[in-house]
C-alpha cells in the first residue's frame, strides 16, 4: 500500500504570523494616526468658525449700539435743522469709535427733501462714504435685512455690512415719535477675517508639528510591533508544527503517538483536544466497523422480511384477484401481510401492524406471521379469521419483557358465493367499494368492526367478527394506519376521506386494472407527502371479487398458495 502523499510545504506559519501581525499593527497605526490628524483639523476648523461667529456677533452688537447711540445724539439737532451741530456730533462719534478700534468705515446722515417727500438730502457724508446712487442701492438690502429694534443691518460683501436707523424726535405736544432723518453706517469685518486667517495659519503649523510627532511615534510603535510579532510567531510556530507532524502521523494510520500538553494557553488546550481526537478516532474506527457489520445484518434482515411478503404482482385464486403494497418506514418494519389459497376456491388474507418500526417490530411481525403459517400447516379447518387472530395473540403475548401490541385483520373469502368472513383486532376499518355498470368504482362503505390490539398481557383479547356478502366486481380494501396518517411537510395527514377519493371514480375493467389502481394509490401518497420523511410503515391490500374472470383465467389448483399452500 502506498504511503499517503505529503502536502507540499509552503510559507512557514511563523513567517505568516509575523506578516499578518505586521500588517495588522501597521493598519491600526496608520488608521489611528490618520483619524487623529483628521480630528485635530476638524477641531481647529470648528474653533476658527466659532471665533468667526462670535466675532461677527460682537461686531454686530457693537455696531447696533453705535448706530442707536448716534441716532439718539443727532436727533434733536437734526430735528432743529442745526446741520453744523449734526456734523460736529457725527465727526466726534467717528473719531471716538476709531480711537476705540471700531470697524466703522463711513457714515451718511440724510433728511427728507422738503420739496419732495420721496427724495432725501445728504446732511452729512463722511470720507470714504459710497456715492449717492450706491447708498440708494443699499436701501433695497436694508429693506430685506435683519431688524433689531430701530436698527436694521444687511450684508454687502464678504466682509462689508451696512447698518441703518431712523432718526426720530418726540413731539412735545402729541408725545409721538416723528421721523426727522435717516442714519446709514458702513461696517467692515476685514480685521476680524485677518485675525482669523493668522490664527488659522498658526493652528496649521501646530497641527503639522503634531502630525509629524504622531507619525514618528507611529513608526516607533510599528517597529516594536514587528519585533514582538516575530518573537510571538516563532513561539507559536513550534507547537503548531508539532500538531502538524501528529496530523501527518494520523493520516498515515499511526494513532498511538501524542502531542506534548505542557503549555497553559490555547495551544495547550488544542494539544489536549488533538490527543483526545486521536483517541476518539481510534474508538470511532472500531464503532464504524461494528456499524458496518450491523448495517450488513440490517440489510440481511430487510431482505429476509421482504422475502416473507407476497410478491408485488397480481395474483388470482378462484374469483378473487389480489395485489398488495408494503413500504417500511426504516430498513425493517412492523407491517406485514400474507394470504393463503385454500381449497374449494377459498382464500385467507391476514394483515398486521406491530407497534413502532425497526428490528424490534420486524421480529414481532415475523413471529405473528410464523403463527399464521404454523396454524395453516396443522389443519385448514382451523383457519377461521377469529382463530387466526387468537393464534397471533398467543404467539406475541409472551415475547420480550414488555407488552408488544399489534393490530390485525383477518378474512376468509369464498369465491363460490362471494361470502366474506372477517375478524378485526384494532385495525383500521376496511372498505368495500361497489363497481358500477360501466366498470367505474362508485360507492364506498366501511366495515365498522373492531376490537382491542393483540398481545396485551393485562386484558383478555377481544376480537370483533362478522360476515359480508360481496357482489360481482366489489373491491375490498384493507390498510394499516400508516396510509391515512401519511403526513405532508406541514404535518397534515392524508386521511380516510382523501383515500376514498383516490379510489372512487377509478376504472376497474381488465385484469391489470387492480395493479394500476395500486400504483395510483402509491403515487397519490407520494405526491401528497411532497418528499416528507415516512414516519410509519405503509401497507394496503386490494382484493376484487370477479366471478367473470374464472372462465377466462381458469380455476387455479386449490393447492397453490400465494405465500404457501394450506
Amino acid at each position: 500500500m502506498n504511503a499517503p502523499r505529503q502536502p507540499r510545504a509552503g510559507l512557514p506559519i511563523s513567517a505568516k504570523l509575523v506578516l499578518a501581525s505586521t500588517l495588522v499593527v501597521a493598519a491600526i497605526v496608520v488608521i489611528t494616526t490618520w483619524f487623529s490628524s483628521r480630528t485635530i483639523d476638524e477641531l481647529n476648523d470648528m474653533h476658527v468658525e466659532a471665533r468667526r461667529t462670535n466675532g461677527e456677533k460682537a461686531i454686530q452688537s457693537e455696531s447696533e449700539r453705535i448706530v442707536q447711540s448716534v441716532a439718539t445724539t443727532i436727533a434733536i439737532p437734526l430735528g432743529g435743522n442745526q446741520v453744523g451741530d449734526v456734523k460736529s456730533l457725527a465727526d466726534t462719534a467717528l473719531v471716538e469709535e476709531k480711537d476705540r478700534g471700531n470697524r466703522i468705515k463711513w457714515m451718511v446722515i440724510q433728511v427728507p427733501d422738503p420739496n419732495d417727500k420721496n427724495l432725501v438730502i445728504d446732511v452729512y457724508r463722511s470720507p470714504g462714504a459710497p456715492a449717492v446712487e450706491r447708498v440708494k442701492g443699499l436701501e433695497g438690502l436694508l429693506a430685506a435685512g435683519i431688524t433689531n429694534g430701530n436698527v436694521t443691518h444687511a450684508k454687502i460683501a464678504e466682509t462689508d455690512w451696512v447698518y441703518g436707523a431712523l432718526v426720530k424726535v418726540v413731539d412735545p405736544a402729541s408725545h409721538v415719535d416723528s421721523k426727522v432723518g435717516m442714519l446709514r453706517i458702513g461696517v467692515s469685518t476685514e480685521d476680524l477675517e485677518n485675525e482669523l486667517h493668522a490664527s488659522l495659519e498658526t493652528a496649521k503649523a501646530r497641527v503639522s508639528t503634531a502630525r509629524e510627532k504622531a507619525w514618528l511615534v507611529s513608526g516607533l510603535v510599528l517597529a516594536i510591533g514587528i519585533v514582538i510579532a516575530a518573537l510571538q510567531g516563532v513561539a507559536l510556530a513550534r507547537p503548531i508544527r508539532a500538531l502538524t507532524v501528529q496530523a501527518q502521523k494520523i493520516a498515515g494510520g499511526d494513532l498511538s503517538s501524542r502531542v506534548p500538553e505542557d503549555r497553559n494557553d490555547e495551544l495547550g488546550v488544542l494539544a489536549k483536544t488533538f490527543n483526545l481526537m486521536a483517541n476518539d478516532i481510534a474508538a470511532l474506527l472500531v464503532q464504524q466497523s461494528e456499524k458496518a457489520s450491523l448495517e450488513k445484518e440490517m440489510e440481511l434482515a430487510r431482505q429476509v422480511q421482504q422475502a416473507m411478503l407476497p410478491p408485488d404482482k397480481l395474483d388470482q385464486h378462484g374469483a378473487f384477484k389480489i395485489v398488495g403494497y408494503c413500504q417500511p418506514a426504516t430498513s425493517c418494519g412492523g407491517d406485514w401481510w400474507t394470504y393463503h389459497k385454500l381449497s374449494s376456491g377459498r382464500m385467507l388474507l391476514v394483515l398486521g401492524d406491530a407497534t413502532g418500526h425497526g428490528i424490534h417490530s420486524a421480529m414481532i411481525a415475523a413471529t405473528a406471521r410464523g403463527a399464521v403459517e404454523a396454524l395453516a400447516g396443522i389443519d385448514e379447518r382451523l383457519l377461521t379469521p377469529e382463530q387466526v387472530l387468537r393464534a397471533i395473540d398467543s404467539a406475541i403475548r409472551q415475547v420480550g419483557d414488555h407488552n408488544v401490541l399489534m393490530t390485525a385483520f383477518a378474512a376468509v373469502f369464498d369465491s363460490n358465493n362471494g361470502l366474506l368472513h372477517y375478524a378485526n383486532a384494532g385495525q383500521n376499518f376496511p372498505y368495500v367499494i361497489k363497481l358500477g355498470p360501466s366498470g367505474i368504482l362508485q360507492e364506498a362503505s366501511i366495515i365498522a368492526a373492531s376490537g382491542n390490539p393483540l398481545g396485551d398481557r393485562n386484558i383478555a383479547v377481544e376480537v370483533r367478527r362478522g360476515a359480508l356478502q360481496l357482489k360481482a366486481g366489489d373491491l375490498f380494501v384493507v390498510f394499516t394506519d400508516g396510509v391515512v396518517e401519511r403526513a405532508n411537510p406541514a404535518g397534515k395527514l392524508f386521511g380516510d376521506r382523501r383515500l376514498r377519493s383516490t379510489l372512487i371514480n377509478q376504472p376497474l375493467r381488465d385484469g391489470e386494472a387492480l395493479v394500476t389502481l395500486r400504483d395510483l394509490m402509491v403515487k397519490a401518497l407520494d405526491t401528497y407527502a411532497e418528499g416528507a420523511v415516512v414516519q410509519d410503515d405503509i401497507t394496503f391490500v386490494l382484493c376484487q371479487f370477479d366471478p367473470g374472470s374464472i372462465a377466462g383465467a381458469g380455476q387455479r389448483p386449490s393447492s397453490a398458495a400465494g405465500r404457501g399452500a394450506a
